[in-house]
């Protein structure tokens, strides 16, 4: 499917937008930009994502994604160029666009998810196509191992990774942005796709897509309050601004590059010094990269019920599995805890580190019930969504992401004394 890009002259290209949505640092878009004379810039809004019969994109989803896309239009109308949007899956859009504009090829960023490599794989079979991978912090040919050698846990992995590693560098500024065509589309409105308002509560925190503002999120966290220098003493806490980076929603659709992150923590680092803190949010961002690669090797076997532990027998849930997820995607269970992290999550679109934990074990072993139910609400809802971290998550904290099952169970009673001790955050969201 990858080709070796064609520097030939005349070359008439598009480069399709998918969860890289920022100019800055985008390796695929400025190897586009190098290889053509002229190149159409496009966003598809993919029917498996924003019509599928069980809708995967809910309001505060969609609602940052939009934000996104405005903030990626902005930019690219200061250079003189325009982003056209198309409707349809990538494999029917594209073809159709690319012989009404007479290009010749298409360019794209790699996606690491089966469904979205499979896209890949059928556009490939219809037209010219070209793709990059970026996905990652560190990029999948500098792994010291072939992908199907990859470690069957995470400690494994960090520590053959760490030994000897180097993050890729790419030109922060765009290159050769005259020859972005001028032609533009109208970015639909939530209405226009079909997506119902909501009220947005008043918080301590307002997540707005673009790379704009999570570049503006990035300074403000890392350099004015320099919260990076404390993180690790408050990655758990549950209430508050400044506690968690809160980059995840940024980082998920491409707004922030997972290695732009990691380089602006290492210019704080050797201004201000390094500590367990600062190197905390790299160790969670060699996290992410491990699920990204777990979900390029196995594939569509994330989405399965046993996940990779096929030899396992599935447990039955029980008779009113139904009414009792009902009640726990709506935040209406008998326990208060759990509660309050799902209504900020219904209302908002996020939710803590910790929050997630404790809600996904209290669904599996406290109700009995198939993960798969719960990821699919996550997927969603959260604005940080990506299927590589979420479903991983889900398979971990499940047991069915390794061949043997193992049981990681949280007890929401004392995770409650622990980190919510006198109900302040229970209080506020129940």
């Amino acid at each position: 499917m990858r080709v070796d890009p064609c520097y030939d002259r005349h070359m008439v290209g598009v480069f399709c937008f998918r969860n890289d949505l920022r100019l800055q640092n985008n390796h695929a878009l400025q190897e586009a930009l190098h290889a053509c004379d002229l190149l159409y810039l496009v966003y598809v809004f993919e029917n498996r994502v924003w019509k599928s019969k069980d809708r995967k994109i809910g309001f505060q989803r969609a609602k940052f994604f939009l934000q996104s896309l405005l903030d990626l239009e902005t930019s690219i109308a200061s250079y003189g160029g325009g982003l056209s949007y198309l409707f349809g899956n990538l494999e029917d859009s594209i073809p159709r666009f690319m012989t009404e504009v007479k290009a010749d090829t298409c360019f794209m960023s790699e996606e690491n998810a089966w469904e979205e490599r499979q896209a890949e794989k059928s556009l490939s079979e219809k037209v010219s196509l070209t793709t990059f991978y970026d996905k990652t912090l560190l990029h999948l040919n500098d792994l010291p191992f072939d992908l199907n050698k990859l470690p069957p846990s995470f400690s494994k992995f960090r520590n053959t990774v760490e030994k000897n590693w180097e993050i890729r560098t790419y030109p922060p500024s765009l290159k050769d942005q005259d020859k972005i065509s001028n032609r533009s589309g109208r970015l639909p409105t939530l209405f226009d796709l079909n997506i119902k308002e909501q009220n947005i509560p008043k918080g301590y925190f307002s997540f707005i897509g673009g790379s704009t503002e999570g570049r503006k999120r990035m300074k403000e966290w890392v350099w004015d309050k320099k919260c990076i220098s404390t993180y690790k003493k408050t990655r758990n806490q549950l209430k508050g601004a400044d506690f968690s980076s809160r980059f995840s929603p940024w980082i998920s659709n491409g707004c922030l590059s997972a290695k732009e992150v990691y380089h602006e923590i290492k210019k704080y680092e050797a201004i201000h010094g390094s500590n367990e803190s600062s190197y905390w949010l790299i160790f969670e961002l060699l996290w992410r990269d491990y699920f990204q690669f777990f979900a390029r090797l196995h594939g569509i076997k994330i989405f399965h019920s046993l996940g990779l532990s096929l030899e396992q027998v599935p447990y039955p849930e029980p008779p009113q599995a139904e009414l009792l997820f009902l009640r726990w995607k709506n935040g209406q269970t008998s326990n208060r805890f759990i509660n309050a992290n799902m209504n900020e999550l219904n209302q908002t679109g996020w939710m803590s580190n910790r929050g997630r934990q404790n809600v996904a074990s209290y669904l599996i072993y406290d109700l009995k019930l198939d993960w798969r139910k719960g990821a699919r609400w996550f997927e969603q809802q959260l604005i940080d969504y990506d299927p590589c971290s979420n479903y991983g998550n889900w398979l971990y904290i499940s047991g069915y992401g390794s061949p043997a099952k193992e049981v990681r169970y949280f007890n929401t009673t004392i995770q409650s004394i622990i980190y919510d001790p006198v109900s302040e955050y229970t209080n506020e969201w129940t």
